[in-house]
């Protein structure tokens, strides 16, 4: 098959995984590799008194027990990512007798086999003077501190909210939640005449090679991050975690390479998590339907450690024409290790409230939940008044309805259910993710075998970039797919962007795109150079198809002939890409590993990708259980690059939606201050049996404002609905309004 934008090309890296061929971070060897295991703290808060490591150093086969009395203290200090940095925390454990949260890493144990690190880690007595802490947002000697920089206030929506005719005033919550993908979180250092080599899974390489430079003091060239598969991250892997620098720190001490791989337990802590929120949600219109007020309370559950906001709101702000807008965030601190990026952060737990509302608003007025929201339809951002660069989320609704068979509902609480009465319920939500873009760069060349190489430290998570990054490629150049390579994942290729924020397709993808132009243009110079088979023709009438030249009057020559005529017998490209109002300077700082994002509200315009998502639950009447029996989702999502990857992203994130809404939950031992399901038995997540049919289409939708191909955020927005459209459905099959998540079979016992 041809390359090129709009093919459902099949995964390019598709076979090496299903074959194992593909090469995971624990999955690298090197001779005479030392192997951690990590003993974790059993108290929330307080101080190490005593360490005793006689038991674990007699262990055979151990090479060396580190606490914080053994770790060198000259490290240098790296920022916390939400501050411009790149650490997923601002504290690093081991670096003091204090335990800031339960499950701190507290001791690393090294040894020949792995089985000797863990037996010694487990024989590590620690004691400690503990403080009393919490875990919980909601204790009350905890103190709400309100974050006012983001905050929206358009109108007068208090005033607003007061007068309207109808009124829903309610509060949402969403628990704690942990990332849990198939791989674990890894690290293997490796130190070569001062050079550090890290194997881990990343989605930043070139962060993480900035952030390890300067904490070991080296240059940033010194430093070689590798990660060309991950094995699932959506922001868990986006950051440089502790255990990692611990582990380089290991390495270089002892001489000879280390290697972690984090037990499931561990990831509960080591990593970060999806915060606890509560958001209050005040909507007000009119009786038509015209909505006049809207107030977003949202607070988020922090760290001690660190502040942390993902509150949403200004989200939810744009979401429809309303006159009078008020929006506030606000933290509880806690006693936890810092919570961090996790698909769709601050969207998914505050659509599950806005959306809900959106609902009990339509409810309150005895309309059709799909015509309140088309009704307040806003022709531009609410907030700043700018055009969106594109906005098809009317027509999302109504394809999302004629697919999913919104006219066969019957509006009144259960009353439609099957032959043997399972209740039925329909529900439906508005989905949204901001369209951001960072800086990128490329290396493409094309051989005189014909073969087209794409490079760039950009990532793929498990999304697809593999392929759709070498489509960008072939569609340039009019190549078949079956002649692209493409390497990504390895901090000494050209600079890509964080794989987060749903940027990586239309970010590194535009890198690729400049850099392929660059290259298109240098073959047809060759191509109508002096004696070359096109001499004497204008390079601008020229087309490259089937990997071919072709000229106006059909005459045609191979790439792979021109290429072997021409004095180099091969080509090659590189070239950068950042947003178009970001500074040289910022773009320079971007593909140096730092922090540079743009959008998605730029000077001109406001970027955003939007969906329509409906669910159909069956609840059984007697046992209250539920089951999602049909989830539809139609996006506008700007140029679908692949057909195949973005249906699988969208698909991906409703199921993830559905885990939201009824499974997942961290549980929180209050008086251990500590959190108490840390396995795959205690933390529910959805599997085959929990999903019926899944139903995802895509609108065809032109962008020309928001980068060089037109492509906006797919990776998240699939989340970003669904829990509300279940929360909505359950509501309609039984009448049974539930503000919270998980919804159990508690949640909606009859009273």
């Amino acid at each position: 098959m041809d390359g090129g934008i709009g093919l459902p090309t099949v995964r390019r890296d598709a076979t090496a995984k299903a074959t194992g061929a593909a090469r995971y971070a624990a999955d690298f060897g090197h001779s005479g590799t030392a192997y951690a295991a990590l003993t974790l703290s059993s108290v929330a808060r307080g101080r190490i008194t005593r360490i005793d490591s006689a038991a674990a150093e007699a262990v055979p086969g151990v090479q060396m027990v580190l606490t914080h009395r053994d770790l060198n203290q000259d490290l240098g200090e790296e920022t916390f990512a939400m501050k411009g940095g790149h650490m997923q925390s601002s504290f690093m454990p081991m670096t003091s007798d204090e335990v800031r949260y339960a499950g701190q890493i507290v001791g690393i144990t090294i040894a020949d086999t792995m089985e000797a690190a863990e037996q010694a880690a487990r024989l590590l007595n620690l004691e400690y003077a503990a403080e009393h802490a919490s875990a919980a947002i909601d204790d009350p000697d905890r103190k709400v501190e309100t974050e006012e920089k983001s905050a929206v206030s358009i109108g007068d929506a208090d005033i607003a909210f007061a007068s309207a005719a109808i009124r829903v005033d309610h509060e949402y919550t969403t628990p704690a939640q942990h990332h849990h993908p198939m791989e674990l979180y890894a690290t293997t250092a490796s130190w070569n005449d001062g050079k550090l080599t890290i194997e881990s899974p990343s989605q930043w390489v070139v962060g993480q090679r900035a952030a390890l430079a300067t904490i070991f003091g080296i240059p940033a060239e010194d430093v070689h991050v590798v990660s060309p598969y991950v094995g699932g991250a959506f922001g868990c892997k986006a950051t440089l975690l502790p255990h990692t620098v611990l582990i380089a720190t290991a390495a270089r001490r002892l001489g000879r390479p280390v290697k972690l791989v984090v037990p499931r337990a561990a990831m509960f802590t080591v990593g970060s998590f999806r915060p606890a929120t509560r958001n209050r949600i005040k909507l007000g219109a009119d009786r038509d339907g015209r909505m006049v007020a809207m107030i977003h309370e949202a607070v988020g559950q922090s760290s001690a450690i660190d502040h942390v906001a993902f509150p949403g709101t200004d989200v939810t702000a744009r979401m429809y024409a309303i006159p009078n807008i008020r929006t506030s965030e606000s933290t509880v601190a806690t006693d936890v290790n810092t919570p961090g990026f996790q698909r769709a952060p601050a969207e998914a737990p505050a659509f599950f409230a806005y959306e809900s509302a959106v609902d009990e608003l339509a409810v309150a007025l005895e309309m059709d939940p799909i015509e309140l929201r088309l009704k307040n339809e806003p022709a531009s951002d609410p907030v700043t008044g700018l055009p969106w660069s594109s906005r098809s989320l009317v027509q999302c609704f109504q394809r999302g309805a004629e697919l999913f068979g919104w006219k066969n509902r019957t509006a009144g609480v259960g009353s439609m259910k099957t032959d043997d009465g399972v209740l039925i319920g329909y529900g439906c939500a508005t989905a949204t993710y901001p369209s951001a873009m960072a800086p990128a760069s490329a290396h493409v060349s094309l051989s005189a075998d014909g073969l087209l190489r794409v490079r760039t430290s950009a990532h793929d998570v498990g999304t697809g970039a593999y392929t759709v990054l070498g489509q960008i490629a072939a569609d340039v150049l009019g190549i078949a797919d079956e002649h692209v390579r493409v390497e990504l994942g390895d901090s000494d290729l050209p600079s890509g962007p964080m794989s987060g924020g749903s940027i990586t397709t239309g970010s590194a993808g535009s890198g690729v795109h400049v850099t392929a132009m660059a290259l298109r243009a240098k073959l047809l110079n060759v191509a109508t150079a002096e004696n070359a088979p096109f001499a004497g023709h204008d390079p601008a009438t020229l087309q490259l198809a089937g990997g071919h030249i072709v000229s106006v009057d059909g005459t045609a020559h191979s790439l792979t002939d021109i290429l072997k005529a021409s004095s180099s017998g091969s080509l090659e490209a590189s070239g950068k890409w950042k947003p178009e109002f970001m500074e040289a300077v910022m773009m320079q700082q971007g593909l140096l590993g730092g922090m540079a994002m743009e959008g998605p509200v730029t000077k001109t315009h406001a970027s955003f990708s939007f969906g329509a998502q409906f669910a159909e639950v069956r609840i059984d009447p007697l046992l209250r259980t539920i089951r999602v029996s049909r989830m539809v989702g139609v996006f506008a999502c700007g140029k679908i690059i692949n057909p195949r990857t973005a249906r699988s992203n969208l698909a991906g994130g409703m199921v993830w939606g559905a885990s939201f809404a009824l499974l997942e939950e961290t549980k929180v031992d209050r008086p251990r201050a500590r959190f108490a399901n840390q396995d795959l038995v205690g933390y529910h997540v959805s599997t085959c049996a929990d999903i019926g049919e899944v139903v995802v289409e895509t609108i065809d939708e032109t962008d020309a404002f928001v980068n060089a191909i037109g492509a906006k955020a797919v990776g998240e927005i699939g989340i970003v609905g669904m829990p509300a459209a279940i929360a909505n459905a359950v509501y309609h099959a039984t009448g049974i309004r539930v503000r919270k998540t998980p919804i159990v079979i508690e949640s909606i016992l009859t009273p």
